[in-house]
């Protein structure tokens, strides 16, 4: 909202040179702003307005008036500090203009569920216009139609754009104004069209034939109780148009004002003529409905055009001879509408001024790859509200940053049920009905929907065929009002869902199988489904109803026994206190099924059969990615559910509850404290267990998902190690590893972090940056960490609280350059024990700099720059300073260019010092002189185990070495050391055979 600053002290104005022209305009603006201060309901105009599909580029004449506002003259305050603006604009009066201005203000205004993307979007972003065809829906009578696929005979009927809306026929009454009727599916986008037509005619460039726009909610309608005309319908909504004379009846002013009622399944319309009086007067009182439906007739301002938009199932509920022309939205019908989506949003969610970065190009590319097989994601993305729930998941995977709100996975999908089906009723004939909590349209899909999911997640499988469908979703339907209800469930939201399997019918009983659209759904529904506790036993059924009676009749019972109490035996009454105890025990009985959600929560989460499976996170990427290169065979109708524990989880922190409390689904504050409870002993047993770095990232979720701080800290005192090693490191990863650690007190430590083989990079060290702060061993080995990463390095070593006392850099190319950075810490640094700079591209250089800088750090014991380029002379350079040190007691050096000479000379150098007789032991080889190195097995288990991973060629000329010089030294000794050099020479042989077997395989990295 735009405020102007007020001055502070006296409130006296230094002079200025403004005309009193500006000072009016000043005085103007001021009382402007009271009207557009005013805070906007997140429901806006349209109380079902989804505005999460697509955007729109717009250019109000607000927008410029406080362009000029800026650049305007300036005044300030006493204080000099507070800056004010003055105008010089002419003064708004037209109504028309104040309702374009207002309804641009309006429907720019973006949803709580945008700006949870970091700010990036705003609606001159993007749009892409999704496909309407003219089409009478008598056409679609007995075809199979599916709402995510456009039929074949597409071609046959004419596309529209929304300037073509009201283009009349020639054989039509131009005399009368048209009746539109846009319909089609839930999230097919016709909340958006309406927005994107309401913005373009606020900017004059859209339906300019027409001098007045007035959009009304339907839901906003069916609430009204009072009978009310037609202007004041209108003066209450827009008040500044309470005087206009469009609405007067007159024929040239009239036709000049196009009518939009968004959402008209919401509205109940009675177009009988014994219960809708006739009425041609704007100013006659009468019900709302009886209003719309005598504009629809064309009695009350027939020359004016309206606009209708309407779900599937309430098609029949306007007449069709009150209807000129029928259009279909039928969302994004090609792959091309699709790819100017996802481009548009995800080109611009990294937020970048200079640009798309490679990485966001890519990843569109790889993701429209995906779109153009045949698979589950390009149909369900048919459906614009398909496509917002993929780009938000994209955009959580691909684009969290250390600055983003925390946003979960489950956030996403409540949100994404929020702006579907927000406050919905299911009702019938368009009239919401007083049981607001048992007729919510969410909880009736959780019923229907998640029971069905919920049996598929219970007998692993995920396509159902239609008897399960009439099982789970309409079989114990008994009423009228009921099957009504289940018809109108069945038409606008189970196909919204559920699609036909694209794998064909089932290969053994030849029927047709459905799936849900997007797979993460099934397993949001059967968490949603269970947390609410609709999993009921028969027993709990039962308990509850009668502690619900016998609730209800313990006024009655007690003041009932009073009087029998004065003329029946005290005692009697015993028998009826035994009643009091029911409710008592069903209160057990419910406490013992939050704890069974508890540990079905912990037994999905760890199961052994999933242990080896990806993190699910990298599940769902691949959902949407795909999976490029070989694929597992596994078969098409089962899988592993490992998101179904953490939705559970999610839909348990409070922002998932407040959203399903809007939706009528309400989860209790002692509900959750139950299965928290429970699920705390659970949780701490597991992760006290040894978990394989997937499964152990998979908690690590959940707990990010829960957002309980305090739950979070507790399970993470019974780990002692994070081990993630090869789990492949994401932005969103980091942040959760991140935002987990720092639930813990600033005192908890781990024993090690292990983040090798992760793929982090520079970026991602950055994200991870507050983790590195509760661990005394950092493992960062085998990643693509470069010069710069050792400056964050070097800060993280130079804190005063800094606990680290190993670093493992392995195989991260730092360079002589980055290793500069990372000796800076060693002057102001108390803890580092052991640094480990094996194979990250150092030579001499920074050999004798660490020969140099040793000094200035008296803590370090053990220093690692095996495979490096370092020569002979900088080797005995660092050797002789890691002697003069008082701690360093182990140096490797082994796969440099060390020759012969400058090995021995290291062997001797290693020796203990005669006055302190410490030694320095030095792991060059695997013999010393004529005789086996002590330190032989350490340094071949460590080749060993990288060998696959190195410059093949140079470790195997570096073995061969070794083998010529245990050859010669064999020759020197005795029979019982010969053995001995046998038997090293033997592993040298076999890590021979391994290296040439992975270079004819073609397996390792060349």
């Amino acid at each position: 909202m735009w405020r102007l600053g007020r001055p502070s002290g006296t409130k006296v104005l230094r002079r200025c040179h403004s005309s009193p022209t500006d000072v009016c305009c000043k005085l103007y603006s001021r009382s402007r702003q009271k009207n557009h201060n005013l805070r906007l309901p997140s429901d806006g105009i349209f109380g079902s307005l989804k505005a999460h599909h697509f955007f729109i580029k717009t250019k109000s004449s607000c927008q410029n008036a406080w362009k000029d506002l800026r650049s305007s003259s300036m005044c300030y305050s006493i204080s000099g500090f507070n800056p004010r603006f003055y105008c010089s604009y002419e003064s708004v009066t037209d109504p028309i203009e104040i309702h374009k201005q207002k309804l641009a203000q309006w429907f720019n205004h973006l949803p709580e569920e945008e700006k949870q993307f970091g700010g990036y979007f705003s609606p001159e972003t993007m749009h892409v216009e999704p496909l309407m065809l003219e089409r009478h829906p008598d056409e679609e009578r007995g075809l199979p139609v599916s709402r995510f696929k456009t039929n074949a005979n597409v071609s046959t009927h004419p596309s529209l754009s929304v300037e073509q809306l009201f283009e009349a026929d020639h054989d039509e009454n131009k005399a009368r104004g048209l009746n539109v009727l846009l319909y089609g599916a839930v999230g097919t986008g016709k909340s958006t069209v309406v927005r994107k037509l309401v913005l373009d005619w606020c900017a004059g460039s859209a339906l300019s034939q027409f001098k007045l726009l007035l959009p009304f909610s339907c839901e906003d309608l069916s609430y009204a109780s009072k009978a009310t005309s037609l202007r004041d319908l209108v003066g209450k909504k827009y008040m500044h148009l309470r005087k206009t004379n469009y609405l007067n009846g007159d024929v040239d002013k009239a036709k000049d004002v196009l009518f939009i009622f968004n959402g008209m399944e919401k509205m109940k319309l009675d177009f009988r003529i014994g219960s809708t009086e006739l009425c041609s007067d704007p100013n006659e009182a009468l019900p709302t409905g009886c209003v719309v439906v005598n504009l629809l007739r064309k009695y009350l301002l027939p020359e004016a055009s309206i606009l209708v938009t309407t779900r599937l199932s309430a098609m029949d509920r306007i007449p069709k001879k009150y209807v000129n022309r029928f259009v279909q939205i039928c969302g994004f019908n090609d792959p091309d509408r699709q790819r100017a989506y996802f481009t548009s949003r995800l080109l611009q969610q990294n937020g970048e001024k200079d640009g798309p970065t490679k990485a966001a190009e890519s990843l569109i590319e790889m993701f429209y790859l995906n779109l153009q097989r045949e698979s589950h994601l390009a149909t369900a993305c048919f459906l614009p509200s398909y496509c917002w729930l993929t780009c938000a998941t994209l955009h959580l995977l691909h684009f969290t940053d250390a600055n983003a709100p925390i946003r979960t996975l489950t956030g996403i999908y409540t949100s994404f049920m929020r702006l579907n089906f927000g406050g919905e009723l299911i009702t019938t004939d368009g009239n919401a009905s007083s049981q607001d909590q048992e007729n919510s349209l969410m909880l009736y899909v959780v019923r229907t929907v998640g029971k069905l999911a919920f049996d598929g997640i219970t007998k692993k499988r995920t396509s159902f065929s239609a008897e399960d469908l009439e099982q789970w979703v309409g079989g114990k339907t008994k009423t009228d009002e009921e099957l009504r209800q289940l018809a109108v469930f069945r038409t606008d939201v189970l196909d919204f869902f559920l699609v036909p399997d694209d794998n064909g019918p089932h290969p053994e009983s030849g029927e047709r199988r459905y799936v849900f659209a997007v797979p993460a759904m099934q397993e949001y529904f059967a968490a949603l489904y269970v947390v609410l506790g609709e999993n009921k036993t028969v027993l709990e059924k039962l308990t509850k109803q009668i502690s619900e009676d016998l609730g209800q009749a313990t006024e009655e019972i007690t003041s009932l026994l009073s009087i029998l109490s004065k003329i029946i035996p005290f005692r009697i009454f015993a028998i009826f206190n035994l009643l009091k105890l029911f409710p008592k025990l069903f209160e057990r009985i419910s406490s013992f099924t939050k704890g069974r959600i508890a540990h079905t929560m912990a037994a999905e989460m760890f199961r052994s059969e999933d242990s080896f499976n990806e993190d699910v996170l990298d599940q769902v990427e691949q959902s949407l990615l795909g999976v490029h290169g070989p694929q597992p065979q596994v078969e098409s109708d089962t899988r592993a559910f490992e998101l179904y524990p953490i939705f559970m989880g999610g839909l348990l922190h409070y922002e998932n509850r407040r959203l399903l409390g809007h939706l009528g689904c309400d989860i209790k504050s002692q509900t959750v404290a139950q299965i928290t409870r429970t699920l705390r002993k659970h949780l701490i047993k597991e992760s006290s267990k040894k978990q394989p770095p997937e499964e152990l990232m998979d908690l690590l979720v959940l707990l990010y998902e829960f957002q309980n701080p305090r739950l979070t800290a507790e399970v993470l005192q019974s780990i002692k190690t994070i081990n993630l090693s090869t789990v492949r490191m994401t932005p969103l990863k980091g942040f959760v590893l991140s935002t987990v650690l720092n639930c813990t007190r600033s005192s908890f430590h781990l024993d090690e972090l292990n983040l090798s083989s992760c793929h982090i990079t520079p970026d991602l060290l950055q994200m991870l940056w507050p983790a590195f702060h509760h661990t005394t061993n950092l493992n960062l080995q085998f990643n693509s960490l470069g010069p710069e990463s050792c400056i964050l390095l070097r800060d993280l070593l130079l804190e005063p609280n800094c606990t680290i006392k190993s670093i493992h850099l392995c195989d991260n190319h730092l360079t002589d350059a980055g290793v500069n950075h990372l000796l800076e810490a060693l002057s102001g640094n108390h803890s580092l024990q052991r640094l480990s700079l094996m194979h990250t591209g150092l030579g001499d250089t920074a050999a004798y700099l660490l020969a140099e800088k040793l000094g200035q750090h008296d803590m370090l014991k053990e220093l690692n720059v095996a495979y490096n380029n370092i020569g002979d002379s900088a080797a005995l350079t660092l050797v002789d300073a890691c002697r003069e040190h008082p701690s360093i007691h182990t140096v490797h050096l082994y796969l440099n260019e060390l020759t012969d000479v400058g090995k021995q000379s290291l062997h001797v150098r290693g020796g203990p010092r005669v006055r302190e007789g410490r030694r320095v032991k030095v792991l060059a080889s695997v013999t010393e002189g004529s005789d086996i190195s002590e330190d032989w097995h350490p340094i071949l288990s460590i080749i060993g185990k990288n060998s696959l991973s190195w410059e093949r060629e140079r470790v195997r000329e570096q073995l061969h070495v070794f083998l010529k010089d245990l050859e010669w030294g064999r020759k020197q000794q005795t029979f019982w050391k010969k053995l001995h050099f046998r038997r090293v020479e033997s592993v040298v042989r076999q890590t021979l055979r391994t290296l040439e077997k992975s270079s004819d395989t073609g397996t390792g990295s060349a």
